[in-house]
């Protein structure tokens, strides 16, 4: 598994790779929090359901990534760690957010991000693993 930052002239372009698509779905929320809170090892506190579906495996990366900024905007939240089961034939996604509170003295310090870019977002299967790359606005 891997994230990889690529140039972007004025957002964040990630190329994510991973062995499965539960895995991407992980590694791409990873990034998405890594990039909002640098550090986001720390203490777990709890976890919160997340259940989605969408036409075709890119929307469905779109609404959770989505989904995921969101709550933690919304709701104040750090997410550590993704436990996250994801199917193919519906497009779906389920499982749960592992994290805790922000805490301004250990979380500041990120670049916000504004949303996700639905226009450069692909996933594609190559050598035997998944491999997105995805916008952030920022």
């Amino acid at each position: 598994m891997s994230i990889e930052e690529l140039e972007h002239t004025a957002d964040l372009l990630f190329r994510i790779r991973a062995p499965t698509l539960s895995d991407l779905f992980s590694e791409a929320a990873r990034a998405l929090m890594q990039t909002l809170y640098r550090d986001t090892r720390g203490p777990e506190t709890g976890s919160w359901p997340i259940e989605l579906e969408a036409a075709d495996r890119e929307s469905l990366m779109y609404n959770f990534l989505s989904e995921v900024l969101f709550l933690s905007e919304a709701d104040n939240l750090v997410f550590c760690g993704f436990e996250l089961v994801v199917t193919v034939s519906p497009p779906a996604v389920a499982g749960r957010l592992v994290g805790r509170s922000f805490d301004p003295a250990r979380d500041a310090g990120g670049t916000e991000v504004k949303g996700i870019s639905y226009s450069d977002l692909r996933i594609a299967e190559r050598d035997g693993e998944f491999c997105l790359e995805v916008l952030f606005d920022v």
